[in-house]
This record gives structure tokens, sequence and C-alpha cells, in this order.
């Protein structure tokens, strides 16, 4: 049974240090920004979350892209 991989849907999450807390380990932020265009390259979505990074007064630590991807039998 063949199986096909189709995305239907991206996003985007962009993870920043905020602080630190009292153990010493990073206090890290999450903003996430839903429905990217599904065929935006790799390249092009890490460009904008570093954007969107450097307009927060915080320092940059990820930046993810999560897929949703539905698997279609054949």
């Amino acid at each position: 049974m063949a199986v096909t991989n189709t995305r239907v849907d991206s996003d985007l999450i962009v993870t920043v240090k905020v602080g630190t807390k009292p153990s010493g380990a990073d206090d890290l932020r999450n903003f996430k920004f839903a429905k990217l265009k599904i065929d935006a390259t790799d390249e092009a979505v890490y460009a904008v979350g570093a954007k969107i990074a450097s307009v927060l007064p915080y320092q940059l630590k990820a930046v993810q892209r999560v897929n949703d991807n539905m698997l279609i039998s054949e």
C-alpha cells in the first residue's frame, strides 16, 4: 500500500530568552505564528523568524517550523 504525505498547514515558533530562572536556567518564551504559506522555503521561514526576534527586546534562542501533514492511502 502506497502512502502520500501532503502538507496541509505550517506554523512558525520563535523562542526567545526573557531572563534567567533562580535555578540559573534560561527563562524562555515562545511566540507562535500560524498559517504560514505551505510552499515557503525553510530559509524564508527562518529569515522571518529572525526578523521578528530582531524587534523584540530579547535574545533569539530558536526558530522552529512545525508542519502538519496528511497521510493518504493510494
